[in-house]
C-alpha cells in the first residue's frame, strides 16, 4: 500500500454518450447501465450536502460522465458495520464517485445511469476514501471543513500521519492545515464554510492559523473567538506597517532630489566688491616686465621730496574722477614704439600718484605696450565694478 498514489476521479471522468445497445446484464462488463434504484449513496460519502443539483438538470436527457461504483461485498469487507444502513441487494451497486449524478437522475427523472464497476477501488479504506475524495476536491463548492474531514479519515487508515503522506502523496504540513481547521468550535467551522462559499465568514488561511495556536481544542467559543480577534489586529498591524515602510522608502528615495544632504552647507555667494573712496598716495612695489602677478603693496618708506613735473604742467583730472569714459586711450601695441633695450625700469614709489600724466609715462617706460594695455583694461573694468 505505501508509495500508492491513485487518481480515482479519472477513471469515471471521461464524457460519455447514451448507448442503448450496451448489455446491462453482462455482469462482466467494467461498463454498464445500472437502473437508478440500484443505484446506492456512499455511505462514507465526504460531502455533508450535495448541494444545489440544477446545474445537473441536463442528466435526464443525457449523461455525459459515467459514475465509478463498487459491489456491495467489496464494500462491506471494509465496513461490515454498515451493512443494515446500505441495505444492498444482488443487482444493486455502491457509487464511490458520482454521488451528485446519481441524486441527479433521481430527482430529474433518469431511469439508468452508464456505471463503471472496479473492486479494485475498494482494495482499502483508504483506496476507496480517495477515490470519493479525489472527485469532490475537484468542485468548487466542496468547503474546506468537508475536506479536512475526508483527508483525516484517510490519514486514520494508516499507522502515522507520515506514512499516509507518503502513500497519499500528501506533504505531512499540508495534512495538518487541514486538521487545523477541525479543531475550531463548530461555529468557527461554518463561518469558515460560509467564507468559502463568497459569504461573511473567517478566511481559510487565518482559521488554519488560529488552528495552530497551543491549546485550542480546549477554549471554549468566547475564548477562540477572542484568539480570533487578537489575530486579525495582528494583521492589520503588519500591515499597517508595511505600507508605512513603503511610504517612508519612497520619501528617502526623493530626498537627494528634492533637499541637499544636511552635512552639505549651501555656497555662500560671492562676495560683491564694496564701494571705496579714491586711494591715497602711497608707494607700490617696484613693476617689472615680468609682472602677470597682483602688485601687492609695500611697506611705508619717506616720502620724497617734490620734483618738477616731466611733462605738461596742465592741470590734469585727479585720481578720483578716472573712469572708461574720461582716461586717454592707450595706444595699441602696434601704434606705439617698444622702449629701447637700454631704458631701465622707472622706480614708481618717486612718482607722484596725482599727477596722471606722470604715472602714465612712468609705467609706459616700465612695462611693454601689451602689458600696458592689459593694465588699462584692468583699472577700467574695476573702476566699473566699484561704480556699479
Amino acid at each position: 500500500m505505501a508509495g500508492r498514489r491513485v487518481s480515482f476521479a479519472s477513471m469515471a471522468a471521461d464524457p460519455v454518450v447514451d448507448a442503448p445497445g450496451v448489455d446491462s446484464s453482462a455482469n462482466d462488463t467494467p461498463a454498464r447501465w445500472v437502473p437508478t434504484a440500484n443505484c446506492l449513496p456512499n455511505p462514507r460519502n465526504p460531502r455533508d450536502e450535495l448541494g444545489d443539483l440544477s446545474d445537473l438538470a441536463s442528466i435526464k436527457d443525457r449523461q455525459l460522465q459515467s459514475c465509478l461504483a463498487v459491489t456491495p461485498d467489496a464494500y462491506l469487507r471494509l465496513w461490515p458495520e454498515d451493512r443494515q444502513a446500505l441495505g444492498a441487494g444482488p443487482q444493486d451497486v455502491v457509487i464511490v464517485n458520482g454521488n451528485r449524478r446519481r441524486a441527479a437522475a433521481q430527482l430529474y427523472g433518469r431511469e439508468q445511469l452508464l456505471v463503471v464497476v472496479d473492486d479494485t477501488v475498494a482494495e482499502s479504506k483508504a483506496t476507496l476514501l480517495r477515490a470519493a475524495l479525489d472527485e469532490n476536491m475537484a468542485r468548487k463548492d466542496f468547503d474546506p471543513i468537508e475536506e479536512a474531514n475526508a483527508v483525516l479519515l484517510i490519514v486514520a487508515q494508516y499507522p502515522t500521519a507520515k506514512e499516509a503522506a507518503e502513500a497519499e502523496g500528501w506533504s505531512q504540513s499540508w495534512i495538518s492545515h487541514r486538521k487545523n481547521l477541525l479543531k475550531l468550535h463548530p461555529e468557527l467551522q461554518r463561518q469558515v464554510r460560509a467564507k468559502a462559499r463568497g459569504e461573511e465568514g473567517v478566511s481559510i488561511n487565518v482559521a488554519r492559523r488560529l488552528g495552530s495556536v497551543k491549546g485550542i481544542e480546549e477554549m471554549s467559543l468566547a475564548e477562540q473567538t477572542s484568539e480570533l480577534e487578537q489575530l486579525l489586529q495582528s494583521d492589520s498591524d503588519a500591515v499597517a506597517a508595511k505600507r508605512a515602510a513603503r511610504l517612508e522608502a519612497k520619501a528617502a528615495a526623493k530626498e537627494p532630489v528634492t533637499s541637499a544632504p544636511a552635512s552639505v552647507a549651501p555656497a555662500a555667494p560671492a562676495p560683491q566688491p564694496a564701494a571705496t573712496p579714491a586711494p591715497a598716495p602711497r608707494p607700490v612695489a617696484e613693476v617689472t616686465p615680468a609682472a602677470a602677478q597682483p602688485v601687492a603693496p609695500p611697506a611705508p618708506r619717506p616720502e620724497p621730496a617734490p620734483q618738477a613735473p616731466l611733462a605738461s604742467a596742465e592741470p590734469t583730472p585727479s585720481a578720483d574722477r578716472f573712469s572708461a569714459e574720461n582716461s586717454e586711450p592707450v595706444p595699441m601695441p602696434e601704434q606705439r614704439e617698444k622702449p629701447a633695450a637700454a631704458t631701465q625700469p622707472v622706480e614708481l614709489g618717486t612718482v607722484d600718484w596725482h599727477n596722471v600724466e606722470e604715472l602714465a609715462d612712468a609705467i609706459c617706460r616700465t612695462l611693454s605696450a601689451d602689458e600696458a594695455y592689459r593694465l588699462a583694461d584692468a583699472l577700467a573694468n574695476r573702476l566699473l565694478t566699484t561704480n556699479s
